[in-house]
């Protein structure tokens, strides 16, 4: 299919669809006539991206992710491994953000006490 149509159908603009592909996320082949030919199954690896990056894989994550990929769908294991991977980050970043609440709620406390 061509990125016409891929973009049609996804509803996603064809720059999108370039700006993956120049990062590596897609790999299109070449008709005879020089066109970009997409596989049937780049509808479902774009869908993947767009969900990964929602959830806050970068791209380099992303990539390495569909490097490892067997026809670009990583397996349930390789899924669960970086989804859990990602999690852990997040509850970090909750930790650290609620630690930095209570300090800022601290030294706001404090200046209410100087005044």
């Amino acid at each position: 299919m061509r990125i016409g149509e891929l973009a049609k159908k996804l509803d996603l603009p064809t720059s999108r669809i370039r700006f993956y592909e120049a990062r590596g996320l897609l790999k299109p082949g070449r008709n005879l006539n020089g066109y970009r030919e997409y596989p049937d199954d780049a509808a479902a690896t774009l869908r993947l991206i767009g969900d990964a990056q929602r959830l806050g894989f970068t791209l380099s994550e992303i990539r390495e992710g569909l490097a490892k990929a067997v026809s670009n769908r990583p397996s349930p294991g390789a899924v669960r491994v970086a989804l859990t991977s990602k999690l852990a980050i997040i509850d970090r970043h909750i930790k650290e953000a609620s630690a930095r609440r209570r300090e800022i709620l601290r030294l706001l406390k404090d200046l209410e006490n100087c005044e």
